[in-house]
């Protein structure tokens, strides 16, 4: 397949439905409840972008991913509540290798709705659309290790570590784990 095939078969892939959740592409309407978790530092603690430092910062971030989305490219997804119109976090592919059909998940949760099963359910959800749509063959999570949620729900899932590596993350030494999950394993 080749990367404009694929790239239109992801796009025309969103919004998708699980029992309580809509994943749907990011819009305006979205920037309060983004900031309202993108704004704790709790949330990005174990991620690579900062804290967002007020309203502004939110409308930029959703602008860029508007871009992407008017230009053909993946990004990330809303998770909203279905029935309540209320984003609680984000998942979608942060890198795909078409090539060895391969694709890097990144995903980010209110602390709010923590616990809850969502994440795990929308997860559930795009690990079906990864490998039984756009049949790829593995999907990788890059989970600090120190983030002890992440790491139980890669293992929930069915993801098992691959490699760890040691990188700068915000000025700190960090371990990586790679989990990696392949289209051979049973989908959660």
């Amino acid at each position: 397949m080749t990367e404009r095939k694929l790239r239109k078969l992801i796009l025309g892939s969103v919004p998708f439905e699980t029992d309580r959740l809509i994943v749907r592409y990011i819009n305006n309407n979205d920037v309060y409840d983004m900031y309202e978790y993108a704004s704790v530092p709790e949330v990005s603690k174990y991620l690579l972008w900062e804290p967002h430092v007020n309203i502004a910062a939110t409308e930029g971030y959703i602008e860029s991913l508007q871009k992407r989305y008017y230009r053909g490219l993946y990004a990330d997804w809303a998770i909203e509540l279905k029935g309540e119109n209320k984003m609680i976090g984000t998942i979608g592919y942060a890198n795909i290798n078409s090539k060895d059909k391969s694709c890097e998940i990144g995903y980010v949760l209110s602390p709010k709705y923590r616990k809850q099963g969502y994440m795990s359910e929308a997860l559930s959800a795009l690990l079906q659309l990864t490998f039984e749509s756009l049949k790829f063959d593995k999907a990788i999570l890059r989970i600090i290790d120190e983030n002890s949620d992440s790491v139980k729900l890669a293992e929930k899932m069915g993801f098992t570590v691959e490699t760890s590596i040691e990188i700068p993350i915000k000025g700190q030494l960090k371990n990586v784990l790679y989990y990696t999950k392949t289209k051979n394993e049973a989908v959660v």
